[in-house]
């Protein structure tokens, strides 16, 4: 037997396993390996199962293992059927897209752009499952660090933030921040228009 295919079937199981989030670094100390050789490891790991209904999610040396997005409307429609995009506020949709673009990112980043209290808000999209709480920052406070969640992209059909409109582009720089000081800090209506053109269509599903 391959000792590096049994070793990718070990650490899928641990994280399978695993209550919380794992680190790179710490399964490479735990088998007694170079992290370069975890790391090709894992990908190895995150391609295989790129096509079946688990994924390995790699971000910010964290590991997990998420549903494919591409079955994200299967889950959503039979965990939380009642669960509307549209039922968002166009503010609240707002604060959704910088997490998508700028995201890991704190909520006291997000009132900095948005220019406004974002409490109601973040309680509102970490409860429709929208965003999640990635991991702490290493400032004063460790205040938590906030992504968008694989609901949000199957809800665009997407798999990841790569594939965000334009993202390519706004990759490239810093993209709110400089926005909020060019554009006074508007969100890209890209994503403003998909996301409201996606509530749009249920709206229509909801009265045929």
């Amino acid at each position: 037997m391959d000792i590096n295919e049994n070793l990718e079937d070990r650490v899928e199981t641990i994280v399978f396993l695993s209550k919380e989030q794992l680190t790179v670094e710490e399964l490479a100390k735990f088998y007694e390996i170079e992290l370069s050789k975890m790391e090709e490891i894992l990908l190895n790991l995150k391609e295989k199962r790129k096509t079946s209904g688990i994924n390995v999610k790699i971000e910010n040396g964290m590991i997990m293992l998420v549903s494919n997005p591409l079955y994200g409307e299967d889950v959503k429609r039979f965990f939380n059927p009642e669960m509307k995009i549209k039922k968002l506020t166009r503010s609240t949709m707002e604060t959704l897209a910088i997490i998508a673009y700028k995201g890991p990112i704190t909520k006291t980043e997000i009132e900095q752009i948005r220019g406004v209290s974002v409490e109601k808000t973040m309680a509102n999209l970490l409860e429709k499952n929208l965003v999640y709480i990635s991991g702490k920052k290493k400032t004063i406070g460790t205040p938590n660090l906030y992504e968008v969640t694989e609901d949000f992209y199957s809800y665009l059909s997407i798999n990841d933030k790569t594939e965000l409109p334009g993202f390519e582009q706004y990759e490239k720089i810093e993209l709110l921040y400089k926005m909020k000081e060019e554009e006074n800090g508007e969100i890209p209506e890209s994503i403003m228009e998909k996301l409201e053109k996606k509530a749009e269509t249920e709206v229509e599903d909801e009265t045929e």
